[in-house]
């Protein structure tokens, strides 16, 4: 996959048009290539009634972008021995499991991370496994929860402040934050509804499915602060290869490592907080990639668009995965 440098009109301008087809009020882009970072991008409005638009300073919730982080992080604690993939997280913590299926008393760290502990995406314990842990693909977000409560145990520090001190200060993130306080809201894109209404102004910690701060999805950043992390990943070929070292199928095509999809070498993920959409895809072969956040319901829409248009890649396969998962 590579940045196609022959568009002629600048990226903006395509943006600007999808978004304006799915009633999408604003986003932000990054474009990588050969390892670098090439071009910065913003379009339209992050909180409109305080004539606020997209900059640099704009916040974004990255959902499930979150669990690209924090696999990472699971990654530097085997380094460190203080965790293996392959060891029951059972015997590290007596963490109430999220079910009662026997079956679920040998899942480990890699079964997380590669969906395939059978747990559904989220529910209250104790829930039914939808098969049994090593023999299939379930996207879940319960399951990282429960790897994050086991990961807190062994190391004794609060998710959020594990991943400061293990990610965010190493790479400069200065905006990253895993907790919404009421003073992000002065940098926090305001979210617009599928059609392209405004939302309700966020007051509060969510607690839906689970508390923040949370694996799964809280990460709140600027888009400068997630391409960081994108590009220091690019330059790490042997934690790559650790990703790509187990392949769970999911469909034709398409495949789960140790915390990213895989679809025909490239590395990605989705994020899905209702109103926030977020998407970043990497080619460590070409080390091109795009990492793109918006504030409205139809983003996704326009994050498989702004992809294809500026690389040729065909999403179709990510996309059929990405619905028939959520």
């Amino acid at each position: 996959m590579n940045i196609l440098s022959d568009k002629g009109n600048p990226p903006e301008m395509f943006l600007a048009e999808s978004m304006k087809r799915h009633r999408v009020a604003g986003a932000a882009f990054a474009l990588i290539r050969s390892g670098e970072l090439a071009h910065t991008g913003f379009c339209g409005a992050a909180d409109p009634e305080e004539n606020r638009p997209v900059d640099a300073s704009t916040h974004f919730e990255i959902a499930s972008l979150t669990k690209t982080v924090f696999a990472r992080c699971i990654l530097k604690l085997e380094d460190r021995g203080l965790l293996r993939l392959d060891r029951p997280l059972r015997e590290y913590s007596d963490e109430p499991l999220p079910t009662d299926d026997p079956a679920f008393r040998d899942v480990t760290a890699r079964d997380v991370l590669t969906h395939a502990t059978g747990l559904p995406n989220w529910g209250d314990a104790p829930l039914p496994l939808r098969f049994v842990p090593g023999t299939g693909f379930g996207y879940s977000g319960k399951a990282y929860t429960f790897l994050q409560n086991v990961v807190e145990k062994i190391t004794g520090s609060r998710i959020d402040v594990l991943l400061q001190d293990e990610i965010f200060n190493p790479l400069g993130m200065k905006n990253a934050a895993m907790i919404w306080t009421g003073p992000l809201n002065r940098t926090l894109s305001r979210t617009f509804d599928a059609d392209g209404v405004i939302e309700p102004l966020r007051s509060s910690c969510r607690r839906t499915v689970a508390v923040e701060p949370n694996a799964a999805f809280s990460l709140c950043v600027t888009i400068s602060d997630y391409t960081k992390f994108a590009l220091q990943l690019l330059s790490e070929p042997e934690t790559i290869e650790r990703i790509r070292s187990f392949r769970n199928p999911v469909t034709e095509g398409v495949s789960w490592g140790l915390g990213w999809g895989l679809c025909r070498e490239t590395l990605w993920h989705w994020g899905d907080n209702d109103g926030f959409k977020a998407f970043v895809i990497l080619d460590p072969a070409t080390k091109d990639g795009v990492v793109i956040h918006t504030n409205s319901f139809n983003g996704l829409e326009v994050c498989y668009e702004f992809i294809e248009e500026l690389t040729g890649f065909d999403m179709q396969s990510i996309r059929e995965m990405v619905a028939a998962a959520e």
